[in-house]
């Protein structure tokens, strides 16, 4: 299945319009019974501290906890064996070549439908 990434980065949003956008691409892609999305979202290298990247990983542990998503990675994390990268993998096998993924990526996370 194809590789979906949703950039917030570039979009400059408050932390609370970058959240939206994030719940809003997730049901979208649910829908059209997308399972992998990648989401760019930061990391604080210019000096704001990473305020979407913490929402971002924070309202997907929400998701998971209440079973809205299947799991999640954050790209620093990706290295690791982790079951969810493997289900991501299994799901999407383009993960594999994703540059940004070639090494432990703080600024994108990816998110299991």
């Amino acid at each position: 299945m194809k590789l979906i990434t949703i950039d917030i980065k570039s979009e400059r949003q408050t932390v609370a319009e970058a959240v939206a956008q994030f719940l809003i691409e997730v049901e979208s892609y649910q829908k059209g019974g997308f399972k992998v999305m990648k989401v760019i979202h930061g990391y604080g290298s210019h000096g704001v501290g990473g305020a979407i990247r913490n929402a971002i990983l924070k309202k997907c542990t929400d998701l998971k906890n209440r079973k809205k998503i299947e799991d999640f990675v954050p790209g620093d994390k990706w290295s690791i064996k982790s079951t969810a990268k493997k289900i991501a993998i299994n799901y999407c096998p383009d993960l594999l070549a994703d540059r940004e993924l070639s090494l432990p990526n703080p600024g994108c996370t990816i998110v299991i439908l």
